[in-house]
């Protein structure tokens, strides 16, 4: 006679105080970082998450997914969040967490009001109010309140939306809530401007900088200081605006609030324009591009943080999927055991019979099993892609389609406003033609990589004759290269035809040639050769530039954004390369980079050899 014994290990979050203790300290932290970092927010969340899940903790769950869907939420994956909120709210009524329920409920609301869906946001936002009433929780109170003001006043339903005011600042001044009478000012004052009463709605902001001022606010300061900026604009008061604009950008870039310095910038440069004040406007537009680029460089590094976060979450939480059928599949074991055991026990015949039903089961789990982890896998893929293209799209065509069009809109300007003299007038006129050329040729790449992302139209072929096509593209670059006295030489020979989609190598070729200008200094040479042999036909442009270190070719290879300025300070978008990487790639080709810096780099396009067409 044998025994068999089972070792379980109970993972109950009642048994492990230290778990969750940590899962709350990661909650908290993450909350206080999600605006200023989405990223790492997500990380520390997606580690709650798992030990949560793991250790059966439901309340510490149910406020990872509050925590996860405010930050999809910020980062304007709003569906997502609705899906995380909601099963939030189904674990705290699971756990009868009815405060919980309600914090939910009240994120939903601001998802609904900012849809559109204004009637729903007000039902959750009373329903919220009444559960917080009956908690006791007057901070939470104050907040609904003045939540439900907004929403009134979307509504023009302004007198309900004073109503809910004063009754939000009341409640603020029993609880001695300084956050909550701060905020019911500043709100009652932007009522007050929609309205058209200025002078109410500038006492009430002045109210509101009393607040912030003894809490130390200084962003609070910032977003006051703003509005009385542009109320006096309004009134076109710009002598009292002014002063108040300084002091918004003051406040703001002391507090890194960029958004903020932005906004408080392009009201300077607004009221020097109304001045005439010819270097204040220079001054401005030059701060804003600053901005601009610092802006879009943040946006930028957290979209990757949160892609890469996003990525680990997906990742942890296939490797849990995994191992949770890998004890799913030793408990079945067991049971197996245990049935044949029992079998032994019974007759031998019901052994067999009990082992042939086990195989059959187990097989069919296993089939279901390894289709559920390649829909999962497939899942994760999809979401990577729309999350790494959705971050492209948005960095490209709000940045580096954005800013040269906003300082054309500048000279533009300078020029209607007649202050430039002719030598001034000439140096800004050449300015504009670059950036023109600039915005083309990237216009046209975006739209020739979105049609290759989006069309699924099939690829059409034809015979190119290369050296003619290389010509053409040397043409389009004469300009810079006679302005930086370049000289360049196209030794494809006639006889150099590919079988390939005519716009694809022209934008590429297009691409290496621009790229190989930009960082090849005055009086350099650029090549263009081609070769064929029996394992592929490739295409390289060579330059004599000022070549790249190891770490920025191994950040192209990586398939990373990665951009810099050229020898004379010419700007790029970083997109060429990226879309050369993906053209040369879906047409079953290479991008290979040799480069030595202060020699030069070589990029070369290389296709399989049946792309090559025999002369």
């Amino acid at each position: 006679m044998f025994t068999l014994e089972v070792n379980a290990k109970s993972k109950d979050a009642r048994h492990h105080p230290k778990i969750t203790a940590y899962v709350d300290s990661l909650n908290s932290k993450a909350a206080r970082l999600i605006r200023r970092d989405a990223g790492s927010a997500f990380t520390l969340l997606t580690e709650a998450e798992l030990l949560a899940t793991e250790y059966k903790y439901d309340k510490g769950l149910a406020i990872v997914y509050l925590n996860q869907a405010e930050v999809l939420s910020q980062r304007g994956y709003s569906q997502r969040a609705l899906e995380l909120y909601y099963r939030s709210m189904q674990l705290s009524m699971h756990n009868k967490d009815i405060y919980n329920v309600a914090r939910a409920e009240q994120h939903i609301s601001s998802i609904k009001r900012k849809g559109g869906s204004l009637a729903e946001a007000g039902i959750l936002l009373q329903r919220t109010l009444s559960i917080f009433t009956r908690l006791n929780k007057p901070v939470d109170m104050v907040n609904i309140l003045l939540r439900l003001g907004l929403l009134r006043t979307d509504q023009k339903q302004y007198d309900d939306a004073r109503h809910y005011y004063d009754q939000a600042f009341q409640l603020s001044k029993k609880i001695a809530y300084s956050f909550g009478e701060k905020k019911s000012y500043y709100d009652r004052a932007l009522l007050l401007k929609t309205l058209n009463k200025p002078d109410s709605a500038i006492y009430y902001l002045n109210k509101a900088l009393h607040i912030d001022t003894i809490t130390k606010d200084d962003y609070g300061m910032a977003l006051s200081y703003i509005e009385l900026s542009r109320i006096y604009i309004n009134l076109k008061q710009y002598n009292k605006a002014k002063p108040y604009a300084r002091l918004a950008y003051a406040k703001a870039d002391s507090v890194a609030a960029l958004p903020l310095v932005k906004t408080a910038t392009e009201l300077l440069l607004y009221v020097s324009k109304e001045a005439l004040d010819k270097d204040a406007i220079i001054e401005w537009q030059d701060q804003l591009l600053i901005l601009d680029n610092t802006i879009s460089e943040r946006e930028k590094r957290e979209s990757t943080n949160f892609i890469d976060a996003l990525r680990m979450q997906e990742d942890q939480q296939l490797k849990s999927q995994q191992r949770i059928s890998e004890v799913e599949k030793q408990t079945r074991k067991q049971d197996s055991l245990l049935l044949v055991y029992t079998a032994l026990l019974l007759a031998g015949s019901a052994v067999v019979i009990t082992l042939a039903y086990n195989f059959r089961k187990a097989k069919k789990y296993s089939a279901n099993l390894n289709a559920k982890n390649s829909h999962i896998e497939q899942q994760n893929q999809k979401l990577e892609e729309d999350s790494e293209l959705k971050s492209k799209l948005i960095s490209i065509m709000s940045h580096d389609l954005r800013k040269p069009l906003a300082n054309t809109q500048s000279i533009i300007q300078l020029v209607n406003m007649d202050l430039l003299s002719p030598e001034e007038f000439k140096d800004l006129f050449k300015q504009l033609e670059d950036q023109y050329a600039r915005v083309m040729a990237l216009t046209d790449n975006l739209l020739f990589w979105i049609k290759g992302q989006v069309s699924g139209a099939p690829v059409e072929l034809a015979k190119v004759p290369m050296q003619q096509l290389a010509d053409s593209v040397i043409e389009e670059q004469k300009i810079p290269l006679t302005e930086k006295e370049i000289t360049i030489s196209n030794r494809l020979t006639p006889g150099f035809v590919w079988l390939n989609e005519t716009e694809m190598l022209r934008i590429v070729l297009r691409n290496l040639l621009s790229n190989a200008v930009k960082f090849t200094p005055a009086g350099g040479i650029i090549e263009i050769y081609g070769s064929n042999t029996a394992s592929e036909t490739s295409i390289t442009v060579k330059d004599t530039g000022i070549g790249m270190s190891p770490q920025a070719i191994e950040r192209i290879n990586d398939e990373s954004y990665y951009t810099t300025k050229g020898t004379q300070n010419e700007e790029g978008s970083g997109f060429g390369l990226m879309l050369i990487r993906d053209l040369v790639k879906k047409h079953n080709g290479k991008l290979t980079i040799e480069s030595t810096q202060g020699q030069g780099s070589a990029f070369t396009i290389s296709f399989p050899p049946s792309v090559f067409i025999k002369a």
